[in-house]
């Protein structure tokens, strides 16, 4: 199974709060929750700047591509 390992620095403050606001979880699970959560907030921003980037004409192409009826898909 492959598995993936990452180092992870934070202010002592924060991990304070995370061992605080994990009760009966685990660290390393409060911890895995606030990268998912990092992650995920990058990710759509970075989607954003990329998005808000393209040319007007590409946007519009995409725009016409989403918006078309897809044979078999009901709307």
């Amino acid at each position: 199974m492959p598995t993936l390992n990452i180092t992870l620095s934070l202010p002592q403050h924060e991990i304070d709060s995370i061992r605080e606001a994990a009760g009966s979880e685990s660290l390393a699970a409060m911890t895995a929750q606030a990268l998912r959560r990092e992650l995920r907030a990058r990710s759509a921003a970075a989607y954003s700047a990329w998005n808000e980037a393209l040319p007007e004409e590409v946007k519009a192409d995409l725009d016409a591509w989403d918006a078309a009826p897809m044979p078999g898909w009901e709307a």
